[in-house]
């Protein structure tokens, strides 16, 4: 009986170490493209918006992201989606040209819905400018070569086995919403690398993607920030944007934060 258990552990280590060896690179994507949300089926460069933007200030700014293509496996959760699309409301709160910044549930927005969507969404919510937040994640999997197996009393776990390669990139795209024009642009983008036993892989592969979404955006909020400091002082003087002041505005306050 003990050559029998003797030879059934040894199929198993055999068995598992060859999984652990052998070549699994996996890759996996999510991508939330703005373009393809505004101009769906369009292979063309977008057209330029020749409108001027007439905007009443204070005006109503959203902040939402565009739809993306993910399963529902490896998708980003609105849960951190709301957390992000905060982040990005606070590169406007301390500017008084902004009356309110409202964060647009994912629901609302309508894959390829384009700026008809967008329409629909500012009679909804009363806003006159969009802050939309698009994506590309990529996850590259595979193992490292120099796995190895130890048993427990629970079985056989492979230690340092996989390894992930995880590259994201965001962009926040604003526009006035009646004249179609790009008001201002910023991104950022984060590498992130690390290992992770077969057993705890998934998980932690979750965890850095989650990760890889912040440092991201952290990075992108720096650029917006500037972005949105240099629109203050560029709009009034910009022919393609008229702003609609209320008496005893100015253009340079900014607001003070409790």
């Amino acid at each position: 009986m003990w050559k029998v258990k003797y030879l059934l552990v040894a199929a198993m280590l055999v068995t598992v170490a060859s999984c652990a060896s052998l070549d699994t690179a996996t890759r996996q994507r999510q991508v939330a493209s703005v373009l393809t949300y505004l101009f769906p089926g369009s292979e063309a460069a977008p057209p330029i918006a020749d409108a001027v933007a007439v905007i009443k200030v204070p005006f109503r700014i959203g902040v939402a992201f565009v739809p993306d293509n993910a399963d529902s496996h490896f998708r980003l959760p609105e849960s951190d989606r709301l957390k992000l699309a905060g982040e990005v409301r606070d590169a406007f709160s301390s500017y008084p040209f902004v009356s309110e910044i409202v964060a647009v549930p994912s629901m609302y927005l309508e894959p390829g819905g384009g700026f008809g969507n967008l329409d629909r969404i500012a009679a909804l919510l009363k806003l006159d400018v969009i802050a939309l937040i698009s994506f590309d994640q990529v996850q590259n999997a595979g193992a490292t070569g120099w796995s190895f197996l130890y048993w427990t009393g629970i079985g056989a776990y492979v230690v340092d086995g996989d390894q992930y390669d995880i590259l994201t990139s965001v962009e926040t795209t604003v526009f006035d919403i009646k004249s179609r024009r790009l008001l201002m642009r910023a991104g950022g983008v984060s590498n992130i690398k690390g290992t992770a036993t077969m057993v705890g892989f998934t998980e932690r592969a979750r965890e850095a993607r989650t990760r890889g979404f912040d440092d991201a955006v952290k990075e992108m909020n720096r650029k917006l920030h500037a972005e949105v400091k240099s629109f203050r002082e560029r709009a009034p003087a910009d022919p393609t944007i008229r702003l609609l002041l209320p008496p005893g505005y100015k253009p340079d306050a900014v607001r003070t934060m409790p």
